[in-house]
């Protein structure tokens, strides 16, 4: 009977150790099919970091920077994603230093203030090559500030002079900060704009645009320029095309789809059908598409809507447990870039495990602007009016709405205080800047040290003075010569002190730059130049393009944005007409016409079939060549009475970049590479302004040539009046030796 008992029990334990298995076993299988691919599908996007690699070389630091003795600080602004927290970050310092004059050698590395790393060098050259963990704290500022320090002691007396030429530090553009962070933090635009990577990808829904997708597209581009990136076109992949699935992952489970398994192989692959369109679309691939910003015009949205309908039906088909889970998927991430957006609507959406900016007009850009890009602080925005049209101008306009704060700067021996603006900001109504206006404020020095004040405008000094060192505010005004203005200008005002004698410690001491300092504004009209025009599309500017620039997208685009950026046009606020193929454009304001018919023009430049002329304005031959290739020509022309700037290509088009910047004169041969060759058919001898005139030399010089001119005309007058009394004196002494 006991027997019988452990029988029974022995079969009831095999039993239940078969059934736990099968049980085991179809759980396995589920996983593998339906509830598997649920899973997969819910994953899908989710835990997928972005690894970003940012050079000293891309913010445009394009050639080594140099530290001298004895003392040299210098601050370099590394960008990360604002207020998102960062993993895995490490700075790469690459360097090299020479000590040539020996004596002691120190490099200091601070990072957001806090110092790091000292190191001391003992060698008379080397490199340098420091890795450095970095702190992973969300920064609001969206920077990394990374401080280098670099000092020389060459003797042990410290009353010596310890100028010391040959030691010096080496800071290469190679230096890198590299960091990761999940994209799923990234909930509003203004978050979205600071994560742009260096090269960011814009995507439109293909090679031919319409006019209000090509009108969008090229603003976005602009506006990406204007902060720095450099914009990659993409176009949506459509059935037939050959993509990149480089790095592409496919989940497991979702290599039961069909469409899904025929991309996990990788490499280079025909799109066969629009399943596999929405499976691309669905995994991110960012080689194929893996967009950063999206014009979402309505042929992208219905074609990746289809994409997703024909992959449902797949997802359906190989396991319909799995089709809510798509369902879920698609309504929670796809639809992002699938429903339909309000007039001016922006928005951020996350698919395929990145975020991205989702415009859908023009008017949506103006969201994108810098000056309204710090209230985007919610991941969908809807712009129903900004007025961005330029606001009546004065004759001053303050430095620091041109982005040059007032603030102190602590000067040792050198240091300096700078601001870049663009000449649309600083112009409008007709008027240009004429002058720079600084009121400075020196603090005494210990051993009543002299400071100087040097004033360069893009790199050209204008103006240096003596500044007083008694803390009471002083003015130095600087005229602005019309040969310096261009459409991006840096003001930079560099300060510098004699140091401190004897055995003093080294200090440094501020010079503060005031709130009221300024810019004045001339009132004459701008001439037909490209600084000019740079001045008068402040006010207004028209853009006219050829419809046949609609249908090469991917090459149009960034050649209008590169062309827009370069003459001064703002892109939020430009016009933008498609002019027909015969059609002749008559412009009713300052205009730019890429490769359009103008009526009554007016052009100092002709180009066509690969022959160049240029014209004087008395109408005499300066050019005439032919054979040029791969070139375009850029010129100040007029049509109807209005004045503008033409772009004329024949040919093979270049490819421009970021590196075409029209500065002075008004025509200019340009290429890939930048301006080949510019000339100045309005004012070929002029390169300064009108000359002073004989009252404000007197004003201006007086006391240093005034003076001493009255002394030695006073001294010239009574060595005259001494000669005369002595000749009168010898005369007299004649006439009595006479008498006598």
């Amino acid at each position: 009977m006991v027997n019988d008992i452990f029988k029974r029990r022995a079969q009831r334990a095999v039993l239940a150790s078969i059934a736990l298995f099968l049980g085991l076993q179809h759980a396995a299988f589920a996983a593998a099919t339906g509830t598997g691919i649920a899973g997969a599908l819910g994953r899908l996007g989710l835990d997928v970091p972005e690894t970003r690699t940012v050079t000293l070389r891309q913010l445009g630091l394009l050639e080594s920077v140099t530290l001298g003795a004895p003392d040299t600080r210098r601050e370099f602004f590394l960008p990360v994603p604002a207020g998102v927290p960062i993993t895995d970050a490490t700075l790469q310092f690459d360097g090299g230093y020479v000590r040539g004059d020996g004596g002691r050698v120190t490099m200091l590395l601070s990072l957001d203030g806090s110092p790091v790393l000292a190191r001391a060098f003992t060698q008379d050259a080397g490199g340098v090559s420091v890795n450095l963990g970095v702190d992973g704290a969300a920064r609001s500022a969206g920077f990394v500030r990374v401080g280098l320090g670099f000092a020389s002691v060459v003797s042990q007396g410290e009353c010596s002079d310890q100028t010391a030429i040959g030691n010096v530090l080496r800071v290469d553009p190679t230096t890198r900060l590299t960091f990761r962070f999940s994209p799923a933090d990234v909930q509003d635009l203004r978050t979205a704009w600071s994560a742009l990577p260096y090269a960011p990808v814009l995507a439109v829904s293909g090679g031919k645009l319409s006019a209000n997708a090509f009108d969008t597209a090229w603003r976005t581009d602009a506006l990406l320029q204007r902060d720095g990136k450099r914009p990659v076109m993409q176009a949506l992949p459509a059935v037939g095309d050959t993509v990149d699935l480089t790095g592409i992952d496919v989940p497991a489970p979702l290599r039961g789809v069909p469409a899904f398994a025929a991309l996990a192989a990788g490499g280079k692959h025909a799109i066969a059908d629009d399943a596999e369109l929405g499976a691309l679309v669905a995994l991110g691939a960012r080689a194929a598409f893996g967009p950063d910003v999206v014009v979402a015009d309505e042929t992208m949205r219905k074609t990746i809507d289809r994409a997703l309908d024909a992959l449902r039906a797949q997802v359906t088909n190989t396991s319909g447990d799995a089709l809510a889970a798509f369902d879920a998927w698609r309504k929670q991430s796809a639809s992002q870039l699938t429903s339909p957006l309000a007039p001016g609507e922006v928005r951020v959406a996350h698919v395929g495990g990145r975020a991205m900016i989702v415009v859908g007009d023009t008017r949506g850009i103006g969201a994108l602007a810098h000056g309204w890009r710090p209230i985007d602080v919610s991941n969908r925005v809807v712009v129903h009016r900004i007025d961005v049209a330029q606001q009546t101008r004065g004759d001053t306009i303050a430095l620091s709405d041109l982005g040059g704060d007032p603030r102190s700067v602590d000067v040792q021996t050198a240091a300096s205080w700078d601001a870049r603006f663009d000449l649309a900001a600083a112009s409008g109504n007709g008027r240009l800047p004429e002058q720079v206006v600084l009121d400075l404020a020196a603090s005494p020095t210990l051993s009543n040290g002299a400071a100087t004040a040097t004033v360069y405008f893009n790199d050209v000094m204008i103006g240096a003075k003596l500044i007083n060192v008694d803390g009471a505010r002083e003015r130095l005004v600087a005229p602005i010569p019309r040969y310096a203005l261009a459409r991006t200008n840096d003001l930079r005002v560099t300060f510098r002190r004699q140091p401190d004698g004897g055995c003093q410690a080294r200090q440094t001491y501020p010079v503060a730059v005031l709130p009221s300092s300024h810019l004045r504004l001339a009132k004459g009209p701008p001439d037909n130049t490209f600084a000019g025009m740079a001045a008068r599309y402040a006010s207004s500017a028209t853009v006219y393009v050829p419809r046949a620039w609609l249908d090469d997208a991917m090459n149009s685009v960034p050649r209008l944005a590169v062309l827009t950026g370069a003459a001064g046009i703002a892109p939020v606020s430009a016009k933008f007409v498609v002019n027909a193929a015969d059609a002749a454009a008559n412009p009713a304001g300052p205009f730019l016409a890429a490769d359009v018919k103008l009526a009554d023009e007016k052009n100092p430049a002709a180009y066509s079939a690969e022959r160049l002329s240029l014209t004087s304005p008395a109408g005499d031959t300066l050019l005439d060549m032919s054979g040029l290739s791969r070139v375009a020509v850029v010129s100040v022309a007029s049509a109807g009475g209005e004045s503008g700037v033409v772009y004329r290509s024949a040919g093979a088009a270049p490819v421009l970049t970021d590196k075409l910047q029209l500065s002075r004169g008004n025509i200019a041969v340009v290429d890939g590479s930048g301006v080949l060759k510019q000339f100045d058919t309005v004012n070929p001898e002029e390169m300064t302004d009108e000359p002073a005139s004989s009252a404000d030399w007197v004003t201006r010089h007086w006391a240093r040539w005034g003076i001493p001119a009255v002394l030695v005309v006073l001294l010239l007058a009574l060595i005259a009046l001494a000669g005369q009394a002595r000749r009168k004196h010898r005369a007299r002494a004649g006439d009595d030796e006479d008498r006598a």
